[in-house]
C-alpha cells in the first residue's frame, strides 16, 4: 500500500523496515536482561569490601595476634608529646595500652593534634618497640563539635 502523500510503502505496526530487532525480541525481554544486569551489580557492591568495626585500642592490643598483619580500624587518643615534627608519626594510646601509628605517604587531617581522639585505620604490625600501624587513612572529629560556646 503507499501512502497519498510521500509515495513510499506504509509499514505495518508490526514489521521494521530495517534488520533484526535489537536486544531481545519484545520490551519485556529488554527489562529482563537490564534486571538482571542490575542484581548483578548490586550483589557485586555488596560482595566488594566489608567496612572493618572500629575497635579500641586496649582491645586491639588484648587481640593483637589475632589482628597482627591484619588490616585494623582503631579509636584512641593522640598521646601527648608523641606527635613527631613532620606530623607522620604519633602514639595513640586507650586506658592501659599504647600503639605506634606510622602515617608517612598518606595525608593526616587538620584536626589530629594531641589529646584528641582519632581514628585510624592500617595494617597492625609487630616492632621491637611493641605495636605498630602502618596508616591508610586517619580520621579526627569535627572540630566544631568539642568547642564551647558562651551565650
Amino acid at each position: 500500500m503507499l501512502s497519498a502523500f510521500t509515495q513510499a510503502p506504509i509499514n505495518k505496526p508490526d514489521e521494521r523496515p530495517f534488520g533484526p530487532r535489537v536486544m531481545g525480541t519484545t520490551r519485556a525481554g529488554r527489562l529482563v536482561v537490564v534486571g538482571i544486569m542490575m542484581t548483578v551489580l548490586v550483589f557485586a557492591m555488596l560482595i566488594q569490601a566489608k567496612p572493618l568495626p572500629q575497635i579500641s585500642v586496649d582491645q586491639m592490643v588484648d587481640e593483637a595476634t589475632i589482628h597482627e598483619n591484619n588490616e585494623v580500624h582503631v579509636r584512641g587518643t593522640v598521646k601527648p608529646n608523641t606527635v613527631s615534627d613532620e606530623g607522620n608519626t604519633f602514639t595513640l594510646s586507650g586506658k592501659d595500652s599504647e600503639v605506634h601509628i606510622d602515617a608517612s605517604g598518606i595525608s593526616l587531617p587538620d584536626g589530629l593534634i594531641e589529646g584528641t581522639t582519632v581514628a585510624v585505620e592500617g595494617k597492625l604490625k609487630a616492632t621491637e618497640n611493641g605495636w605498630t600501624i602502618k596508616a591508610t587513612q586517619v580520621q579526627t572529629g569535627c572540630p566544631s563539635k568539642y568547642e564551647t560556646t558562651n551565650e
